[in-house]
């Protein structure tokens, strides 16, 4: 759990010792990080999710009418519709936000490869949630390689961009560590519709604050080792992933 304490390379803050003071930093860390991901989930997901929609519909008129696989109807673009896929959008984004702040202590090397990796692993394993061989969407709509890279791109995209942003923001001088407290966490407040899931975020948090509240303890937690058993897991993660997308893409194509 790394929203306390960031173990990527080249971090120059840390949380502080005690757990008032610690978990300011973590609650104005995790507010910034996911006031970046609701925005990017609200453009990227919802816009650029809207956008492919619009895209695949209009080169697939035969399609209009035809009820997806989410309930929308291809061809047909209400409002109501809009503003869900939008709200949607932004609640992903959001939960995105809260993986990127558990496991951004796992990044390394310079940014731009930071982008890239924490970029290709969603794009897989999103667009394999995704891409399906049942149902009617990925059947319908052509070109089939289009509508498969549409949707791995963007989730792929999302990603890239909330690791330069965010660290972009977090790294503007503390401003995001200065700022009156109620005004920092706010973005928190996004969280709501969502609230179990940020629940065993803050589990995890105190847990590790518990046991690094010893020397030795503290030490063992930030060995290099667990870093990189966290690494081979998210590996396993995305090896089996882009298998499941090769294995669909195969069928579909």
């Amino acid at each position: 759990m790394t929203l306390g304490v960031d173990v990527g390379k080249g971090t120059a803050e840390e949380a502080p010792a005690g757990w008032r003071a610690s978990a300011e930093f973590s609650a104005r860390r995790l507010a910034t990080i996911t006031a970046v991901g609701a925005l990017l989930g609200l453009l990227v997901g919802g816009v650029g999710g809207r956008l492919a929609m619009m895209l695949l519909a209009r080169l697939n008129p035969e399609a209009t009418g035809v009820t997806s696989d989410d309930g929308f109807t291809i061809g047909q673009f209400t409002m109501s519709d809009t503003l869900n896929l939008l709200l949607v959008g932004t609640l992903l984004g959001v939960v995105g936000a809260g993986i990127y702040a558990v496991l951004r202590g796992l990044r390394i090397g310079p940014r731009w490869f930071q982008a890239l990796t924490v970029a290709v692993g969603p794009a897989v394993v999103v667009g394999a949630l995704i891409v399906h061989t049942d149902g009617v969407d990925f059947r319908v709509l052509e070109p089939t390689w289009l509508a498969i890279g549409l949707f791995v791109v963007i989730p792929g995209l999302y990603a890239a961009m909330l690791t330069l942003l965010a660290e972009h923001v977090l790294g503007q001088n503390g401003r995001w560590a200065r700022a009156p407290l109620l005004l920092a966490v706010a973005p928190l407040i996004l969280w709501l519709p969502v609230l179990p899931l940020l629940v065993p975020l803050a589990a995890a948090w105190a847990a590790r604050e518990g046991l690094r509240r010893t020397k030795t303890r503290a030490q063992a937690l930030d060995h290099p080792a667990f870093r990189w058993v966290g690494r081979l897991g998210l590996a396993i993660i995305f090896a089996l992933g882009l298998l499941d997308l090769g294995n669909d893409t195969a069928e579909l194509i």
